[in-house]
């Protein structure tokens, strides 16, 4: 009687990588959320209505969808109502701020005071915003696959965003994929994350806003001015002349 084979143990090695497909539930490390406390950068602007921003809750509801179907097309609101814009840098809470480069590619960068980094926020409806790259001049979107890009045609509705605040932190919701709840979020390596990845209360979708632009004699903090390393130093001709 033959004896019987004992199974080979399996093999130690690396694990393979997740395809990162729509169907793969598998993440990569640096898709995961971990709490990790990331330095914050300088030029960070105030947060409005913190206070309120207790009681926010996620808007990725069956409900938001439908009301976007009742309300007017993108272009007759562009054309009627005035709309108001800021330019500022979004810092995401992964460590990276949020860059729309002229190839259309849209990932995160360390430089803080990157041309590609500096957005122009403007409002298209009640809570609603488009994010436009000013240098590039491409607006943030999302593709039916989840995946952020710069688009050039403002009037398509993947451009624009829900902007919530939840707590400290503002939350960018996709209005046109709302239903699904698909937000903006950038990963630990900086790369954009797929809609279909991101959830409310991830690291990765909350972002804080910056100055756009470097602060040219310093940051002024409780009475005490200290010079970053990344503001431009003033010129020669902007020092007052002593007589």
């Amino acid at each position: 009687m033959a004896a019987r084979r004992t199974p080979a143990p399996p093999r130690r090695g690396r694990m393979s990588k997740c395809c990162r497909c729509l169907c793969c539930k598998e993440e990569s490390s640096d898709d995961s959320d971990l709490e990790e406390e990331v330095p914050l950068p300088p030029g960070l602007l105030p947060v409005q209505n913190e206070a309120k921003a207790q009681e926010t809750v996620p808007v990725h509801t069956p409900t938001a969808s439908r009301e976007c179907l009742l309300e007017q097309p993108l272009r007759e609101r562009l054309l009627r109502q005035p709309q108001l814009s800021v330019r500022k840098q979004l810092f995401s809470m992964t460590g990276w701020n949020l860059a729309i480069f002229p190839d259309m590619a849209v990932r995160g960068t360390r430089e803080f005071y990157n041309i590609y980094a500096i957005l122009e926020v403007r409002a298209v409806g009640k809570g609603e915003v488009q994010i436009r790259g000013v240098d590039s001049n491409l607006f943030l979107a999302m593709s039916h696959k989840g995946k952020l890009y710069g688009e050039p045609n403002e009037l398509k509705e993947n451009t624009v965003w829900v902007e919530t605040l939840s707590g400290a932190f503002y939350n960018y919701l996709s209005k046109k994929y709302a239903h699904m709840g698909w937000y903006l979020g950038l990963k630990k390596s900086g790369k954009p994350k797929r809609g279909h990845k991101t959830e409310y209360g991830q690291r990765a979708v909350q972002f804080l806003p910056r100055h756009p632009y470097p602060d040219r004699i310093g940051h002024v903090r409780s009475g005490q001015v200290t010079t970053s390393p990344l503001c431009l130093p003033a010129r020669p001709s902007d020092l007052p002349v002593l007589r």
